[in-house]
């Protein structure tokens, strides 16, 4: 009989939120750190900071989150998740982008504009993910 976590992390969707966390935990750090520490504009932070988690993140999505019998390092769906990834990658830039031209931010704003096009991102990605990118069919 598994026990009530284990019932519980045998879920995708439960996975993807704790990957979710982790990832998000990653690319905001990334991004404040190029941004307050590189100096550069947000939204250039948090495209490469993005890219980098993106990256790292599909080798998780792969091997955990969307595992099942077959899982192992797929030509055809690492060019998925990178066709995901571009597709979140714009709407996260896009709302990103668009809101640091309305407003250059400040620490609070920074913040406030990333997790903006986190949402937006995260939520075409959980999609794409599981219904293309790792579905068994």
């Amino acid at each position: 009989m598994d026990s009530p976590l284990a019932s519980l992390m045998s879920k995708p969707a439960v996975r993807y939120g704790l990957a979710s966390i982790l990832a998000l935990v990653m690319d905001f750090i990334l991004t404040m750190t190029l941004r307050f520490g590189g100096g550069l504009s947000l939204t250039l932070s948090a495209a490469l900071a993005f890219i980098v988690t993106g990256v790292v993140f599909y080798f998780i999505h792969e091997f955990w989150t969307f595992r099942h019998e077959t899982s192992a390092v797929s030509t055809k769906r690492l060019v998925k998740n990178l066709t995901s990834l571009g597709t979140s990658f714009s709407a996260r830039i896009g709302v990103i982008g668009l809101l640091e031209w309305l407003h250059t931010p400040g620490v609070l704003s920074a913040s406030a504009y990333f997790v903006a096009g986190a949402g937006v991102s995260f939520t075409l990605n959980y999609l794409i993910n599981k219904y293309w990118v790792f579905s068994k069919s």
